[in-house]
C-alpha cells in the first residue's frame, strides 16, 4: 500500500453534511485558479450586497464560492432591496409618480435626497 506524503486535508469520518456547510477560503483551495467558478459581481444590483464582503464599486469578477447569491441558504444575509431598486423608487418619487406610504418610509431612510445615481429609463 502507497503512502501518502500529504495528510487528507479534512477528516474521512466526519458525515458528509458536516463537510458541506464549511467554506474554505479561497487561499487554502487546491484547485487551480484556472479551474475556480468565478461569477460576474453586479453589487449596484445585488439584492445581498449590503452583507457581502467581496462587492465592489464596479462590476468584477469573484468567485462563485464566495458569492452570497450561491451560498447555501442558512448562511446567506436576508435579501433586501438593492441600490439599483432604491434609485429606481426614487426616481419614481421624483417624476410624481403615485407610491404607497411604507415605500416612502424606506425612501426617505435610504435615499431622501433622490438617486445616488442617474437612472437610464427604459430597463
Amino acid at each position: 500500500m502507497r503512502q501518502f506524503s500529504r495528510p487528507l486535508p479534512h477528516k474521512m469520518d466526519e458525515p458528509l453534511s458536516e463537510s458541506l456547510s464549511v467554506h474554505t477560503p479561497p487561499s487554502s483551495s487546491g484547485v487551480p485558479p484556472i479551474y475556480r467558478e468565478t461569477t460576474k459581481c453586479i453589487a449596484y444590483m445585488c439584492v445581498y450586497a449590503y452583507g457581502c464582503s467581496e462587492r465592489t464599486q464596479r462590476a468584477a469578477q469573484v468567485m462563485m464560492r464566495r458569492c452570497m447569491r450561491y451560498m447555501p441558504e442558512n448562511l446567506r444575509v436576508k435579501p433586501k432591496l438593492s441600490d439599483y431598486a432604491l434609485d429606481l423608487l426614487a426616481e419614481q418619487r421624483r417624476s410624481g409618480a403615485e407610491l404607497a406610504s411604507e415605500t416612502f418610509a424606506i425612501l426617505d431612510e435610504h435615499r431622501p435626497d433622490g438617486p445616488t445615481r442617474k437612472v437610464v429609463q427604459g430597463l
